[in-house]
């Protein structure tokens, strides 16, 4: 490897920390031809190689200088001292020694940056009860009308964004202006999402676009922009911009079955949130489903929030999980405002605490008796009312809601959904679980065509 070549590489992996591997790869297609890569890839390398004798031009004083990603447009740098070099290993016998090279190298070298970070993590667990029922119906109207699909990641990405708001503590960085120590306040949250990407060679590679300005939009905007930015790290198109001024980044080892992680966070970047797998509790993994629904048992996440505690306090950190969970379980109207953006035409499902009286013993024999004479009532209040929910205006103009057709208001919640009920003959079917009664009613009563089976008007009568 060419001296110069060299320097491009340490260059890179200085500057785009756990992206690096991937910049190293445009840098190569654009010394067999620059036209393979985007025009600001192009005009990047261009300045980078430009320096005289080998070196690139980032490293003697030059106008020309390219700007490398930093957390904002303020000229920052770590005040922490560098990591000291390590010892040399003694290898023992029957053991071989292989250099790490490439994406092994530039992770190396990414963690041991992230140790000048002083950083802490809070721990909060969240019932993900409410965020799974509403996100089968978002899916099941997104479906409908070939909009894609809505992941977890999207909807706890836009509580993360909510959150940051109440909190913009969260999204400050530090740095060090003029010789001083400064906290870096930003306007815009610029979320970085971790994307993996499968390589031709079979290899995986992780890279960590960011979405700018999120805490400015819709949660559809901000649902269309994840996507593109997706497809964008798994087509090879992203640009040098995607890369710099992260904020907050969001990973998700939970794919994988982790239950909790504590990240390391890049310099330059506020905090790095970190969401569980998504799982019973360990006691009730060996429960049937139906067991789990007489108990009201929820499936629960764990998120970490790993920080800066230069900038970023415990009790922020704290108070900013805090409010995620809140959203997360509908509180702020979190989920009327995603289903409202989305323009899903049922009103989400709500929060509230299970009572279950079969749990109860024969005493409360007759609170069973009432929770299914309500559910007899809320098959008849669709036959009267679900039309109001049909989707039947071409222009979206007509607000789709009936408060008369609320879980809440015949006493059921999403406890609920998965116990028997008698649904006296609905559907051919003589019991059924509330869920089959809510799927079999909203597709008689409330699709594209609108069906009113009674027939009188006034509410009174």
């Amino acid at each position: 490897m060419s001296e110069k070549t060299s320097n491009v590489s340490e260059y890179i992996n200085e500057n785009f920390g756990a992206n690096a591997s991937y910049v190293e790869g445009l840098y190569n297609r654009y010394k067999s031809d620059p036209g393979l890569v985007d025009e600001s890839w192009q005009a990047y390398f261009n300045d980078l190689i430009g320096g005289d004798n080998g070196q690139p031009a980032d490293l003697k004083p030059s106008e020309s200088t390219p700007t490398p990603p930093t957390p904002s447009a303020t000229p920052t740098s770590t005040s922490a001292a560098p990591v000291k070099k390590e010892s040399e290993t003694k290898v023992r016998a029957g053991v071989e020694a292989k250099p790490l090279t490439g994406v092994a190298k530039v992770i190396v070298e990414n963690m041991d940056e992230s140790l000048t970070v002083p950083t802490a993590t809070s721990v909060r667990r969240v019932p993900v009860k409410l965020l799974e029922e509403n996100r089968k119906m978002i899916n099941e109207s997104l479906l409908a009308r070939a909009l894609g699909k809505v992941s977890y990641t999207h909807l706890i990405g836009w509580a993360i964004i909510k959150a940051a708001g109440e909190y913009p503590s969260m999204n400050n960085g530090y740095g060090v202006v003029d010789g001083k120590p400064s906290r870096l306040e930003s306007t815009s949250l610029n979320l970085g999402i971790a994307v993996d990407v499968e390589k031709k060679d079979g290899s995986r590679n992780l890279l960590v676009p960011n979405l700018k300005g999120v805490n400015a939009g819709t949660f559809w905007q901000f649902f269309q922009a994840f996507n593109e930015a997706v497809t964008k790290a798994r087509t090879g198109k992203l640009t040098l911009d995607d890369f710099q001024g992260t904020t907050i980044t969001l990973t998700n080892p939970g794919t994988l079955g982790t239950v909790a992680s504590t990240p390391r966070l890049m310099s330059g970047q506020s905090a790095i949130i970190a969401t569980g797998s998504i799982q019973y509790p360990a006691e009730y993994q060996g429960m049937t489903s139906a067991a789990l629904s007489l108990l009201g048992i929820s499936k629960i996440m764990t998120i970490t929030s790993t920080y800066d505690h230069r900038v970023i306090q415990g009790a922020e950190s704290g108070l900013f999980l805090k409010k995620i969970h809140e959203y997360l379980v509908g509180e702020h109207d979190f989920y009327d405002e995603v289903f409202d953006s989305l323009e899903v035409s049922y009103p989400p499902l709500r929060w509230a605490e299970d009572f279950n009286p079969t749990l109860l013993g024969s005493e409360h024999q007759h609170d069973q008796t009432v929770k299914q004479a309500k559910v007899l009532q809320l098959i008849n209040a669709y036959r009267e009312r679900g039309h109001v929910l049909a989707d039947i205006d071409p222009l979206n103009m007509t607000p789709h809601y009936s408060p008369d057709l609320e879980l809440e208001k015949f006493g059921l919640t999403i406890w609920d959904l998965d116990r028997e009920f008698i649904t006296d003959g609905l559907h051919g079917k003589d019991r059924s679980t509330l869920r089959e009664i809510l799927w079999v009613l909203r597709r008689a009563y409330c699709g594209h065509v609108g069906i009113e089976y009674r027939h009188i008007q006034s509410r009174a009568e």
